[in-house]
């Protein structure tokens, strides 16, 4: 639930549980976990949700993948003289106040310097926004590294009072030459670097550059799939992963102990049928080994993405849910959590036993009604409309708060409709909320509404 040849917008995986929260805690989580394991880690039919591009594999069906943290489609850019210094902008907008769960946005906040999207999200009392740092492009040499746009979003972000997650994935060619570059990753990029203290090492150098300026990291994106995680000569392991995780939380916690640390969040797929391979891992059995690994002893919140295709959020995988007029007919066809918003999050709920919050680093609802364009493999928006992204929205930030168990939730995304060359077109399109001229979908006043009757509600303002 992201384009510059979105880290997950390349492959066309399918997601992933049941019930409430509050009441009947030990016997309640008892069943449901029994339900996700049967569910989701076993046997799935052979048309469940896809993990991104498994090479060798045919999907049936193929709804996006959860919107992972990525841009829209750029070319790497040219190293930029230093900008003169201008000056930040006057915080005249909603200060920010967090009582509870963290809301934020994901958007492209760096490739318009004429344009301060960190105004927008601070119109909508969002106090986090979301940008991905994707060292693979912006890194064309060792010890090189083009901080322009990150410089001018970071203090815009800081002088709007606004929280600051950078989700950093990819690694440049040179950190793992023998990689060869391929059709879906000619830079060869979506791979680990060989020495995976070469990524830690880049973090750290990121929290220094940005002392108390950057205030979450995700480390990494959807790294049970072999296109976030193309490695030589086996594509996907937990355990190296799990090892770079730990590397780069022992480093950033020793420059700054306050830089809360989310583990990568995982693409929601029941496409390897309860298992792994070398392509790839269900969701599921991917995190439960993260934990026997010791993930969470490195992290403050896990990662979520959790993708709504044409599912309402309240809704689980168990309850026979149904709608008749969807043409997409994956979740109702085939109801496993990856297909729905609520499931997916009670799965990873009940692996990690609330040892840790979950932290749902992109969430959101996809429509195409306005834009006129389908996207091959992502026929779910067709079904959705425009108020009903509005509606699924504001009820999924306000199921989430109350669950209590999720820690921050980035809505994905705000302006990639707008700021991809490919516009309407684009993978990430239909999850925006401004259209590609600018202009706010109707999601857009929904969620301000919501969010200034909430902050009035709590006595916020």
């Amino acid at each position: 639930m992201g384009k510059q040849n979105p880290s997950f917008f390349n492959r066309i995986p399918l997601p992933v549980l049941v019930g409430g929260w509050l009441s009947l805690v030990i016997i309640g989580a008892i069943l449901v976990f029994v339900v996700l394991v049967n569910g989701a880690d076993s046997g799935a039919p052979a048309t469940t949700p896809v993990a991104q591009q498994a090479p060798t594999l045919a999907p049936i069906q193929t709804p996006a993948p959860t919107p992972s943290a990525a841009l829209p489609d750029q070319p790497a850019p040219p190293t930029q003289p230093a900008q003169p210094e201008q000056p930040a902008p006057t915080p005249t907008l909603p200060a920010l106040q967090e009582p509870g769960m963290g809301f934020g946005i994901q958007a492209d906040y760096i490739s318009s310097p004429d344009v301060d999207f960190t105004q927008q999200a601070a119109r909508l009392r969002m106090g986090w926004i979301k940008q991905q740092m994707r060292w693979g492009v912006f890194s064309p040499a060792p010890g090189q590294f083009d901080w322009t746009g990150f410089d001018r979003a970071i203090d815009q972000a800081v002088a709007r009072g606004r929280k600051v997650m950078l989700s950093i994935v990819t690694a440049p060619q040179w950190s793992h030459p023998a990689l060869q570059p391929s059709q879906d990753d000619p830079d060869a990029m979506h791979a680990p670097p060989d020495d995976l203290n070469l990524y830690a090492e880049f973090v750290a150098e990121v929290v220094k550059r940005y002392p108390g300026k950057v205030h979450a990291i995700e480390v990494w994106n959807e790294q049970n799939i072999d296109a976030e995680w193309r490695a030589v000569p086996q594509a996907v392991s937990p355990e190296r992963y799990v090892e770079m995780l730990k590397l780069t939380a022992q480093a950033v916690k020793a420059i700054d102990p306050n830089v809360m640390i989310i583990s990568g969040a995982l693409a929601p797929t029941g496409y390897f049928q309860g298992g792994c391979s070398a392509a790839g891992c269900d969701d599921g059995p991917y995190l439960r080994r993260m934990v026997e690994l010791g993930a969470l002893d490195a992290v403050d919140c896990v990662g979520v993405h959790a993708n709504g295709y044409n599912v309402p959020p309240d809704k689980t995988h168990t309850e026979g849910f149904n709608d008749p007029t969807a043409t997409f007919r994956g979740p109702f066809d085939n109801p496993i959590p990856s297909w729905y918003f609520r499931s997916t999050l009670e799965l990873y709920r009940d692996i990690v036993q609330n040892q840790k919050p979950l932290c749902v680093t992109e969430f959101g609802w996809a429509t195409t009604e306005g834009f006129g364009v389908t996207v091959p493999g992502y026929e779910f928006a067709n079904d959705n409309t425009l108020q009903e992204q509005a509606d699924w929205i504001v009820q999924a930030f306000q199921l989430m708060e109350e669950w209590g168990y999720i820690k921050l939730a980035f809505l994905f995304n705000l302006n990639y409709a707008q700021m991809s060359p490919e516009h309407a077109a684009d993978r990430t399109a239909g999850w925006s909320i401004m259209d590609v001229d600018g202009q706010g979908r109707p999601a857009m006043e929904a969620l301000r509404l919501y969010m200034k009757q909430r902050a009035e509600r709590l006595g916020l303002e």
